[in-house]
């Protein structure tokens, strides 16, 4: 929600780039239905944080707990081929599946009918996911190994022009004052601002 309001702030000056972060890899180590009920008693705080999120907490559907990170961020590497409203639309309803609706969304079946509600076709996105996932799964990967290089260890971090990690989640006007100095630097330099990160 807060790097909403960053690129509403800056329109078409800065390009927001979603990254992925495996907190959990593979199934391995999997979390009893109990030990994660209670991991999700943290995200009671959330909206503490920012209102306008939606937040079920602690886990309260009957739905298994997701197995591990992997295929939704895979699923959302799919979405963000078929542009850029249903990559915004599916990472939105990624997110509201998981922390508000509490959805198995390392499930196939949820996967999909999550890519169906943000504008994809089901069936094209289930075959091409079933084809397609391991070259995805890849790009997962390389997206955190970059991250663990660059010392990135824990979800939110918010790297700006690839030289600016901000750990946590953090207030908008953080954000904002970051960027604004990265910009009033690049025009101060124009040399600097001639490539794009």
């Amino acid at each position: 929600m807060r790097l909403d309001d960053v690129q509403e702030h800056f329109g078409d000056r800065i390009v927001i780039e979603w990254k992925s972060f495996m907190l959990r890899s593979t199934e391995a180590g999997r979390k009893s239905r109990d030990e994660f009920i209670a991991y999700t008693r943290n995200w009671e705080r959330m909206p503490e944080a920012d209102p306008r999120l939606e937040v079920t907490a602690p886990w309260a559907s009957a739905d298994d707990h997701p197995s591990h990170s992997l295929p939704a961020l895979a699923a959302a590497k799919l979405a963000a081929t078929y542009g850029p409203d249903v990559e915004e639309a599916f990472h939105r309803a990624m997110f509201k599946a998981y922390f508000a609706e509490n959805r198995t969304i390392s499930d196939t079946d949820v996967i999909t009918a999550i890519a169906r509600a943000s504008g994809a076709d089901a069936t094209e996105f289930a075959d091409r996911y079933r084809e397609e996932e391991p070259e995805f799964a890849d790009q997962v990967i390389s997206d955190h190994n970059d991250a663990v290089r660059l010392g990135i260890n824990a979800v939110p971090t918010v790297v700006i022009d690839d030289r600016i990690s901000i750990p946590g989640a953090q207030e908008t006007a953080i954000y904002i004052q970051v960027i604004e100095r990265l910009l009033d630097e690049r025009q101060a330099s124009p040399a600097a601002g001639s490539h794009r990160h």
